[in-house]
């Protein structure tokens, strides 16, 4: 999984310098890889749980999301990107198998990447969000997602409540 995990690092970051938007030394917390169906998110289960230990499985938006802490996080450029989430697909979407966003944590306000990256159209949906809103910035077949707070810690306080 690591193999694709690193075919699917190098296509986004070559989208995001096509795209001029540069990430830095900001920390890439996770990635996710989707599932087509039911079955498909159960046997992806038992396979991430090989190389991972599961932090929390929980429902978002009507669909189960469970999320690994990686034996051995992937490593790719200067980046070391300890979790996998994996989401169950909405139902009556078809949703293609497959890694399909990376989360990146920020140190500057969603303003501030706006006028970053001001040449991009962004998906600000999820600014309404209580815990950690994020901003997005989709492209043909992925997306990047900034936020505030690295998955763990969300985790972290979704357990302690």
């Amino acid at each position: 999984m690591h193999e694709k995990a690193l075919i699917f690092l190098e296509k986004i970051f070559s989208i995001l310098k096509a795209n001029q938007i540069e990430i830095g030394s900001w920390e890439i917390d996770h990635l996710c890889y989707r599932t087509s169906s039911m079955d498909n998110y159960a046997e992806l289960k038992k396979l991430w749980s090989g190389n991972g230990e599961l932090l929390i499985e929980s429902e978002v938006n009507g669909r189960d999301i469970a999320t690994y802490k990686l034996h051995e996080p992937v490593v790719f450029r200067d980046y070391i990107i300890p979790l996998v989430e994996v989401p169950a697909p909405k139902k009556g979407k078809l949703t293609p198998e497959g890694f399909e966003h990376i989360e990146v944590v920020i140190d500057v306000e969603f303003d501030e990447i706006m006028k970053r990256f001001s040449h991009m159209s962004f998906d600000t949906k999820a600014l309404a969000k209580e815990l950690n809103p994020e901003l997005v910035i989709k492209f043909d077949d992925c997306s990047i997602k900034f936020h505030h707070m690295s998955l763990e810690k969300v985790i972290e306080i979704e357990k302690q409540s």
